[in-house]
């Protein structure tokens, strides 16, 4: 049986928690666990949903961020989330509303395409 590699980007996280001054038994106050299941946090690099929200919540960041995404800290975007928010938020609000009915006709297009792209596969592999 394979040993599952440690999940070294939220150690990395953790471990950044902690030289911010937030203990292991704090983490282990915040999300009402033990302070063994904390330390395998740190060896493991598994935490459960509820912890990983607790922990977030009381430190101030994003779950996505302290999970090891690559986000914004606080705000768990993407930097290209980031920069496309920002344009919009420049644009009129009119303009702002034709943005997103473009984006929904978008998905719409590309949802039917691969409905179609689907349906003629499978038909094609039955045969």
């Amino acid at each position: 049986m394979r040993k599952e590699e440690p999940n070294k980007a939220l150690i990395a996280r953790l471990d950044e928690v902690y030289a911010r001054g937030v203990t292991k038994a704090d983490m282990a106050r915040i999300a009402g666990v033990s302070p063994q299941a904390v330390n395998g946090w740190f060896k493991k690099g598994v935490i459960s949903k509820k912890s990983a929200l607790a922990i977030a919540d009381a430190v101030g960041v994003s779950i996505a961020w302290l999970l090891g995404e690559d986000v914004g800290e606080k705000d768990g975007m993407k930097s290209d989330e980031q920069r496309l928010l920002e344009l919009y938020r420049q644009l009129p609000e009119e303009e702002q509303q034709n943005i997103l009915r473009i984006v929904s006709l978008r998905l719409k297009e590309l949802d039917e395409l691969y409905a179609k792209y689907m349906g003629r596969r499978i038909k094609g592999d039955s045969e």
